[in-house]
C-alpha cells in the first residue's frame, strides 16, 4: 500500500472517530469524563518514557468513545504544553479536584 493511500485511510478513520465523539454520549463506564482535569503519572514505564509525564491534561475521549468497542481505559488527552496525545492508560492518570 502506498503512503498516500495509508494517509487517506488514517485521516478518514480519525474523522469518523471525531464525528462519533461529537455525536454520541461518552461511555458510562469510563473513569474520567470528557473535559476532566487529570494529572499524568511521573512514571509511565519504559515503553512510554518519551511521552509527557508529571504534567496536567484535559480528557478528550477514550478509544471506545471514538472508535467503538469496549476499551474505556485508554485516553486521548490534551496535555498542557504539548497538545493532543493518545493513548494514556487509566492507571497512569489521577483526577484533579475541580
Amino acid at each position: 500500500m502506498n503512503h498516500e493511500k495509508c494517509l487517506t485511510e488514517a485521516k478518514t478513520t480519525y474523522n469518523q472517530g471525531m464525528t462519533r465523539v461529537k455525536d454520541t454520549p461518552e461511555p458510562n463506564d469510563q473513569k474520567f469524563p470528557i473535559n476532566s482535569r487529570v494529572k499524568i503519572s511521573d512514571d509511565l514505564g519504559q515503553c512510554m518514557r518519551f511521552f509527557p509525564h508529571g504534567v496536567n491534561a484535559i480528557v478528550c475521549y477514550t478509544y471506545a468513545h471514538a472508535f467503538g468497542g469496549n476499551n474505556v481505559k485508554s485516553y486521548c488527552l490534551d496535555v498542557d504544553g504539548h497538545g493532543k496525545i493518545s493513548w494514556y492508560d487509566e492507571h497512569q492518570l489521577a483526577l484533579i479536584n475541580p
